[in-house]
């Protein structure tokens, strides 16, 4: 499966406010008042993954300032991604160092950082 295209953010490994962590679909996160603000607009975030090993991370405008990028979002960070024995692997920043972490394939989603399941949008 190619991770190639716009992708946004199908479920959200959020916690509760009583520190539970689980998998919550998008659709209806805005209603729940046990999930924080910040992981409702993290939820939000689109990505873009361009040919030649380029993604961008797109944020709504209303999140916060960034290059613009279209009518809604603004570029929240740009990134990269490589393929490795048939793998995807997705950069991070820790520490001020980059890390690869793997884009795990489930089902038709592609699980990131352990915290996001992206559906092409």
């Amino acid at each position: 499966m190619s991770i190639e295209g716009l992708w946004k953010v199908g479920e959200i490994n959020a916690l509760d406010s009583d520190f539970n962590q689980a998998w919550r679909s998008v659709e209806g996160l805005d209603a729940d008042e046990g999930v924080p603000p910040m992981q409702k607009a993290m939820a939000r975030v689109k990505f873009l993954f361009e040919q030649g090993g380029r993604y961008l991370q797109l944020l709504p405008k209303d999140l916060g300032p960034g290059e613009g990028y279209d009518d809604d979002h603004v570029i929240g960070r740009v990134g990269s991604w490589k393929t490795e024995d048939g793998k995807v692997f997705v950069d991070t920043e820790e520490n001020g160092e980059q890390a690869w972490t793997e884009a795990v394939p489930v089902g038709d989603e592609f699980e990131v950082f352990g915290f996001f399941r992206l559906v092409r949008a």
